[in-house]
């Protein structure tokens, strides 16, 4: 497949050419440059700028990024094979408890328009729903965000 200009390649991807400078001056990429110094993206960049914006969405640092990435190229160390596993294990249990956390906050409000007719138990589990998610939120410091 040819190379992709930089406005091909921010097309492509739908983000913004200023994204793919600027992931290059952070050197998450490396784009290649034609004779005439212009940028030029090939296939593997644009799957890693695709895994860049997949982690960025998934809340991932930048430093982790680049973990993640170095090891994707495989140049990554023993050392690095280390970090993107325990990374790994982190996200993994991060994304578990924003998974609980939203699963709790939808039996609240599948409860909510029913409010009106519901019975004594029903506020209760609500606001049993509602106590355990604020002391949840308050000991991972969520209620400072």
């Amino acid at each position: 497949m040819p190379e992709k200009s930089i406005n091909e390649a921010a097309k492509e991807l739908a983000i913004s050419k200023s994204s793919l400078r600027y992931y290059e001056k952070v050197k998450l990429i490396q784009p290649s440059r034609t004779e005439g110094g212009y940028r030029s993206y090939s296939d593997w960049d644009l799957l890693l700028i695709k895994y860049i914006l997949v982690l960025k969405y998934g809340e991932f640092s930048l430093e982790d990024i680049q973990t993640v990435l170095s090891f994707i190229q495989n140049e990554g160390t023993e050392d690095c094979l280390s970090k993107t596993e325990t990374l790994i294990q982190i996200k993994t249990q991060e994304f578990q408890q924003k998974v609980n956390y939203y699963q709790q906050m939808l039996a609240i409000f599948e409860g909510m328009p029913n409010l009106a007719k519901a019975d004594s138990e029903t506020e209760k589990e609500l606001d049993h729903y509602v106590e355990h998610l604020f002391e949840d939120l308050k000991g991972n410091g969520g209620l400072n965000r």
